[in-house]
């Protein structure tokens, strides 16, 4: 009997699992419908979809602000259902939020509104100064740590939230339309910092209407519509190997960073990407 071919072992490690998702609201919308999607550790992917199609949804239940109707969340093998109410914040660690409105604290400076994310998980003074320089080292913004927010550029607004939302060694980092409110230029430089942080390991979802910028990127992209992924509109491979092709369409990351950020040794800004906020296989936490 001929043997046949053994198929080949998918080794990578899953980080967020939906399957069989769905969320119904209590007037009877279904923001998601029996959606299933897989995003691998380190990856960087895309969410795409017009007004209305769940990313936002998708986004809270992630962040288990909201708690789905039916299916199942996991996040790094971590059963998100078995999380009780007193656990969420711990859960929430390991996970940065970007906005598109910046969302900064007008009454502190760029240090302080970085610092603050520290602040509230109770660190030690030396470890928020440490983190917080090399957050902004690596955004190009330590001359402005003593600025106000309203004293900035958007872009630099921008840089600041990504910062904040970098500071606390995230395992996933969500930026929720970051480019939204930016010009080219800036915009560009925000998706060169996002492809750093996630070539440093962390996982890397972009929610955003930006079609363009995102198929330029040459990054996976899951597409919904209406709570469903939209498999024809979706793009990319999950192995991460399809990357930016032709010369033409390439988005310059490297100028646009030149534009604004001091070169920085790799030990400046090290520490950030750190397990600190891991979750075990068993779906314990890691510092328990």
């Amino acid at each position: 009997m001929e043997q046949q071919p053994q198929r080949a072992v998918d080794r990578r490690q899953t980080m967020i699992l939906f399957k069989d998702v769905s969320k119904v609201y209590g007037n009877g919308v279904a923001a998601i419908s029996n959606l299933s999607l897989r995003v691998y550790k380190d990856e960087f992917v895309f969410l795409m979809g017009a007004s209305g199609a769940g990313k936002s949804t998708l986004i809270k239940l992630l962040m288990k602000e909201e708690d789905p109707t039916s299916g199942k969340i996991s996040v790094n093998s971590r059963d998100l259902a078995l999380i009780k109410r007193g656990s969420v914040q711990r859960y929430r660690r390991q996970i940065g939020v970007v906005f598109q409105d910046f969302r900064l604290l007008e009454n502190k400076t760029v240090f302080g509104n970085v610092a603050f994310a520290m602040e509230i998980m109770g660190k030690s003074r030396r470890e928020i100064n440490e983190k917080v320089e090399a957050a902004l080292s690596l955004m190009g913004l330590s001359k402005k740590a003593d600025e106000y927010p309203r004293n900035l550029s958007g872009g630099e607004q921008q840089r600041v939230a990504l910062a904040r939302a970098i500071v606390n060694s995230p395992r996933i980092l969500i930026a929720d339309e970051p480019t939204g409110n930016l010009d080219p230029a800036n915009a560009e430089q925000i998706m060169y910092l996002l492809e750093l942080i996630n070539s440093r390991g962390t996982t890397v979802i972009v929610a955003t209407h930006a079609q363009n910028m995102a198929r330029r990127m040459g990054r996976r992209i899951l597409y919904l519509d209406h709570g469903v992924r939209d498999e024809e509109m979706s793009s990319g491979d999950a192995d991460g190997k399809k990357r930016r092709t032709g010369a033409s369409d390439q988005v310059n990351v490297s100028a646009a960073f030149n534009d604004f950020a001091e070169e920085a040794e790799d030990e400046e800004y090290g520490s950030l990407f750190t397990e600190d906020n891991a979750v075990n296989a068993e779906g314990g936490d890691s510092d328990e």
